[in-house]
């Protein structure tokens, strides 16, 4: 978790090391990751080898029902991937995945910054919970009709890139 007074070369660069990182060759741990293979609904299984396409490390996961893989980029940026609308409607799976990053939330963080990053970065979603002391950035993808893998590994490059450009905005920092 980032916390306050961090400077903003600190952030940017744990960001555009977290993009450079998505973007390399995927280590063994993604051996399960097919890149063109066509999902309708994502299992656990699914998650844990978008995360080792990326070259991240999975953190924790969960099991039973509950569809989530806790991941880290860069050995300092954290993300989860939680599995939404699982089993329903007569399907096996989840048919959703929320995406997201959590942070300490910084001094400067107004509505109006809020706002700002929100309409500067309209692909993700970037909110603040002012009691619980948060700042989180959200991206959700709905997997209707089926997607492919390298769209689920993509869609997790584009939030985590346009986290480096929210993130200053919403702490007031730019």
């Amino acid at each position: 978790m980032l916390r306050e007074g961090q400077d903003l070369m600190r952030v940017s660069s744990i960001f555009a090391a977290a993009a450079i990182l998505a973007t390399t060759a995927p280590p063994a741990a993604a051996q399960d990751y097919v890149s063109d293979r066509v999902v309708a609904s994502v299992t656990q299984d699914d998650l844990v080898a978008v995360v080792g396409a990326l070259g991240h490390q999975v953190l924790e996961q969960g099991g039973g029902d509950a569809v989530f893989v806790v991941a880290q980029a860069d050995g300092a940026l954290n993300y989860f991937l939680f599995g939404t609308a699982c089993d329903a409607n007569g399907v096996s799976g989840c048919q959703g995945i929320m995406m997201q990053m959590r942070f300490d939330l910084p001094a400067g963080t107004t509505l109006e910054t809020l706002a700002k990053a929100n309409d500067d970065a309209a692909a993700i979603k970037v909110w603040a919970d002012f009691e619980g002391k948060t700042l989180g950035i959200t991206r959700y993808h709905v997997l209707d009709g089926g997607v492919t893998m390298a769209n689920i590994r993509e869609n997790v490059n584009v939030m985590l890139a346009l986290a480096a450009v929210a993130y200053p905005i919403a702490a007031g920092e730019e």
